[in-house]
This record gives structure tokens, C-alpha cells and sequence, in this order.
């Protein structure tokens, strides 16, 4: 693998979706969840509405010409609580790279331009679910375990 400064990063684009696709289903399967069917078009489908309506913000990590790296945040509404008074939600998902290119900060990397993209848009908050081999990456970011997702305040 080339070194972490020869990766560009930016924001995913319409044309980023087949691969965007392929590395969600490698994710899904490296982390245990059988391939019982086949989601390609749903996820087609996903991306498309979702990176056009902006409930979805995508980064990605390009290393020779290929999407090596893959984060999102996926924002939506819940009734306000107490803790939550706008009820707005952040959920980062969807982080993966790829085998060969991983321990060189990359996911690091694209998880803090997703939450300066939170901060941008005032959300006070951003949740998520860790895989085991994510959890750590997430601890060093100040996430904490809370209400069982693991969070950060912003």
C-alpha cells in the first residue's frame, strides 16, 4: 500500500456508487452477516436517494486511481428529548477500507471530516455502532459507550 499522503480524500459522487456498493457488501460480509441475498440494487437504490436528498454525506479515500476507503454519516429526526432538544441525529456507518490499505490513519482520517461536517451543520451529537475491529478507532475520536451506541458530544 502507498503511504497516507498519497490519498486523496473528498466527499462520494453519483459516479462513486459502484464501488460504494462492492465495499458495503465486503464490509457487511467481513463482519459476520451472511450473504443471504443479494442487496446490490438496494444499495444502488440507497446511495442514489440518499447522497442526491443529503441524508447521506459520503467520504471516501482514493489511492491510484481506486475508492480504498469508505464513511458516512446518515442524518435523520427522532421526537426531542431532554438530552436532545432538536431530536436531530448523526450516525456515522458505512466506514470501511480495504484490506491492504489499512493502520495508516485512513479511517481516522474520514471519520474527522465527518464530524467536522456534523459540527458544520449543528448537530450536537454524533452516534454509531462499532464493529469490533472499529472500535478503537472510534475510542481514540472521544467516542464513549452510551445507551448502548457509542457516542461523542460535539
Amino acid at each position: 500500500m502507498s503511504s497516507r499522503s498519497e490519498i486523496e480524500f473528498r466527499k462520494a459522487l453519483k459516479s462513486d456508487i459502484p464501488p460504494l456498493v462492492e465495499l458495503r457488501i465486503k464490509q457487511l460480509v467481513e463482519e459476520g452477516y451472511p450473504e443471504v441475498s443479494d442487496i446490490r440494487q438496494a444499495l444502488v437504490g440507497y446511495f442514489s436517494s440518499s447522497l442526491k436528498d443529503g441524508s447521506l454525506v459520503c467520504w471516501v479515500g482514493i489511492s491510484g486511481g481506486s475508492i480504498i476507503a469508505t464513511a458516512g454519516l446518515c442524518f435523520y429526526q427522532l421526537p426531542p428529548t431532554f438530552s436532545n432538544p432538536t431530536g436531530r441525529i448523526a450516525y456515522l456507518t458505512n466506514m470501511y477500507t480495504v484490506e491492504a490499505c489499512r493502520r495508516i490513519g485512513i479511517a481516522s482520517q474520514l471519520v474527522d471530516k465527518l464530524l467536522t461536517e456534523a459540527k458544520a451543520l449543528n448537530y450536537t451529537s454524533v452516534k454509531l455502532h462499532a464493529s469490533h475491529q472499529g472500535k478503537g478507532i472510534y475510542e481514540q475520536a472521544g467516542f464513549v459507550i452510551a445507551d448502548g451506541y457509542m457516542g461523542l458530544k460535539l
